[in-house]
């Protein structure tokens, strides 16, 4: 009770009184310093081993991560009314795709969100002040898909789930591209598998795709998981259980649904933005991606914030965390 009253006054505290507060010392870090207000913030958040969770309280460990980013809003609300609604769009497995229609809306085309979590866990009632945001900023019509977790359900059953909404919407009027395909993390895994799918399958591909700070490598072994490895919210021995979790074994490494960097590069990729933070295990591995993206001639950006961490997107009434998205959504609406 008490951390959350902290928090809902943390975000009215200038930055420079903060300072006087919190006598903390920042060392670069690849000659970058973490922002100062995200350094303060992840120190009052509490923090959780899930490497030592048995899979019989995984639920248990959802219900408690949703009620208290719930209680903590960490993201900016939208100004306006967004109308939701939510679609049944499998009527075997009862899968959800929820739709946000903004007061404003200025393209026909939309947007396929795919929320992070490490296919463990996150919700689509997690990430809707985000998707809320995101979907007014940007004025268009989003659609979040709430894909069943691991390790009740590992790969591929979410790529399966995401193909049948991208195949709903476009039975719904919506051609291929005027469709584009968003995500965090594993929701930005999740987009990505899907564009490999539709690759390997001859399938129409979206539009454009943005991708922010996406899992790609299984084997968290780049040289930024061992910089970040620890203290900036997602840290490498839970990445390492969420690949666990998420079905890692030998016989996936070379799927390119899995392992993003096993593409096949002679394939024409949509238009993808990937959005890196520099104090983040999972930079180096997106890095990668957007440079195996690159070297064929694919219309690919990278867009790096070198001061922000893994899950910025996601609180944006963070000031440096609210200009970075922003920043990627004005980039990302030009790709629209």
């Amino acid at each position: 009770m008490i951390r959350t009253f902290l928090l809902n006054i943390f975000f009215y505290i200038p930055i420079w009184f903060l300072k006087l507060i919190f006598l903390k010392k920042r060392i670069p870090i690849r000659g970058n310093l973490f922002d100062f207000q995200s350094s303060v913030i992840l120190s009052i958040i509490p923090k959780k081993d899930l490497s030592i969770i048995p899979d019989s309280s995984i639920q248990e460990t959802r219900e408690l991560i949703n009620k208290k980013r719930s209680e903590y809003r960490l993201s900016l609300k939208a100004k306006n009314t967004i109308l939701r609604q939510d679609h049944k769009i499998d009527t075997e497995t009862s899968t959800i795709l929820r739709e946000y229609k903004p007061n404003q809306i200025d393209t026909d085309k939309v947007i396929l969100f795919f929320h992070g979590g490490g296919y463990v866990l996150g919700s689509i009632e997690g990430h809707d002040h985000m998707v809320s945001y995101m979907s007014e900023n940007l004025r268009t019509k989003f659609y979040s898909l709430e894909y069943s977790l691991s390790p009740e359900n590992k790969h591929p059953i979410a790529l399966g789930e995401a193909i049948t909404a991208y195949e709903w919407i476009i039975s719904n009027g919506y051609n291929a591209d005027k469709i584009s395909l968003c995500g965090d993390s594993a929701g930005a895994h999740l987009a990505a598998s899907l564009v490999h799918y539709l690759l390997i399958n001859g399938g129409e591909l979206p539009s454009c795709q943005l991708l922010i700070y996406p899992m790609c490598d299984p084997a968290c072994s780049s040289e930024s998981y061992e910089l970040f490895y620890e203290n900036y919210l997602l840290t490498k021995s839970n990445m390492i259980w969420f690949w666990d979790k998420f079905g890692n074994d030998d016989s996936k490494m070379n799927d390119p649904t899995f392992n993003l960097l096993k593409i096949d590069t002679n394939k024409k990729f949509p238009k993808t933005l990937i959005v890196t933070a520099g104090f983040d295990p999972l930079c180096d591995e997106a890095e990668e991606y957007a440079f195996l993206l690159h070297k064929n001639d694919n219309n690919v950006k990278q867009l790096h914030y070198p001061f922000m961490f893994h899950g910025f997107a996601s609180m944006t009434r963070l000031k440096g965390a609210h200009l970075a998205v922003d920043d990627f959504l004005k980039e990302f609406k030009k790709m629209l």
